[in-house]
């Protein structure tokens, strides 16, 4: 999910609450140090480009300095957004016009923000992630016509969404189940491309606070601090009440102060205004695939409290795995290691809450791969890399974060 800057100081206000950025830091915090991995601390010098944004697709990685687009990894459909199909195992810049604020990865194509609101998106568009009314993928950026400028954008697999600066909500792309809340009916027969959107449709809703596009559902918070999801359902993605799909947004609890919400897989975590972290669906449980709720419970069908702390500042999470930052800028990981994406310097599972690394403000997680963007401005990335999406040059796979922080220019 990415955040400007400039908006989230607004979203933070109308939250009533100081939140942490999970993809982008509004507030970098503490000294020029970070300690990378558990136990080693690495002195940077601050560099000339800091890096406000970083994210990671399903093989691709991408980070925002100095408005400038770096990409890396993957590129079988352009995700990489350099005009050509070949994949990078080090972090390239994009050359552009835009100044770009943020940025967010999805399964095979990228989406960013600049700081007109301006939404650019590329790589893979066979369920219309790339909102151009057609299904062609494209190796350079291309703009998503919305009616007003973007604060908030938020992608999955197949599936985008944009919060405007109206507080109204719009979604793109794959739609089999629902997940953009246009409260139509389930496809009839084998066609599951019969209800993609190819260009942006509006959400019911103008006062919305937060999106996060779930795989087959979506979650957002609107201004009063209510929890809302809609879409996939098959393990209580939405609450309580059953396990049917719905097309379109229905309150998930009671509660009315949550803050913000990241959808992944088949679950969700929000944080409320108090800084606590609550979660729920179903939750990964076989010896490999690790326990992303952090919880040992086959699934939770309410959000319900994650441990006891209420500092948490970001978070993030995708399909087995999850990372969060609290206030002493401590990461804390939990779920599948197999491929090293802990960070913790093996691959065994970790079904709690493991502090893996210090001096982080923000974190970005996908299927197989973490990075994370330190107070000094750096990238830091560890998993799997197979296409060098931890962007250290190689196809090897790292146990523990390096840092892969793009040269200054």
């Amino acid at each position: 999910m990415t955040r400007p800057p400039m908006v989230v100081a607004a979203l933070l206000a109308l939250a009533c609450v100081e939140r942490g950025e999970v993809l982008n830091s509004a507030r970098v915090q503490g000294d020029d140090s970070a300690q990378a991995g558990a136990g080693g601390e690495t002195t940077h010098p601050e560099p000339e480009l800091v890096i406000s944004g970083v994210a990671v697709g399903l093989s691709h990685s991408a980070a925002v300095s100095s408005g400038h687009l770096f990409t890396w990894g993957a590129n079988e459909a352009g995700e990489l957004g350099l005009g050509d199909t070949v994949e990078r195992h080090v972090p390239t810049e994009l050359t552009s016009t835009q100044t770009f604020v943020s940025v967010t990865a999805g399964g095979d194509y990228t989406c960013a923000l600049d700081d007109l609101g301006s939404v650019y998106c590329f790589g893979a568009n066979d369920r219309g992630q790339l909102g151009q009314g057609d299904r062609q993928p494209r190796t350079l950026p291309v703009r998503i016509p919305l009616p007003r400028g973007a604060r908030v954008v938020s992608n999955n697999f197949e599936h985008v969404c944009a919060l405007l600066a109206d507080a109204s909500l719009y979604c793109w792309g794959q739609n089999f189940e629902g997940e953009l809340g246009q409260d139509d009916s389930p496809p009839a027969g084998q066609d599951d491309t019969a209800n993609d959107a190819l260009s942006p449709v509006q959400v019911p809703g103008t006062d919305w606070s937060d999106v996060s596009a779930g795989d087959g559902f979506t979650c957002g918070v609107r201004f009063d601090g209510t929890l809302w999801c809609w879409g996939r359902n098959t393990g209580h993605q939405l609450g309580p009440d059953g396990d049917a799909q719905i097309r379109h947004p229905v309150q998930v609890g009671s509660d009315t102060d949550f803050a913000r919400v990241d959808s992944g897989q088949q679950f969700s975590f929000a944080l409320k205004q108090d800084h606590s972290l609550w979660c729920w669906g179903l939750n990964v449980g076989s010896p490999n695939d690790g326990y992303p709720l952090g919880i040992d419970t086959s699934g939770l069908d309410r959000p319900t409290r994650f441990g006891s702390a209420s500092d948490w500042i970001a978070f993030d999470t995708r399909v087995f795995h999850t990372c969060a930052v609290n206030r002493k800028n401590e990461l804390w990981c939990w779920g599948r290691n197999i491929e090293g994406q802990l960070g913790t310097g093996d691959i065994d599972l970790r079904s709690s809450a493991t502090h893996v690394a210090d001096g982080i403000a923000a974190v970005s997680v996908s299927w197989f791969t973490t990075c994370a963007l330190t107070t000094a401005g750096h990238v830091l990335c560890t998993g799997k890399n197979e296409h060098g999406e931890t962007g250290d040059g190689t196809t090897d796979r790292p146990l523990r974060f390096t840092d892969v922080t793009p040269p200054a220019r």
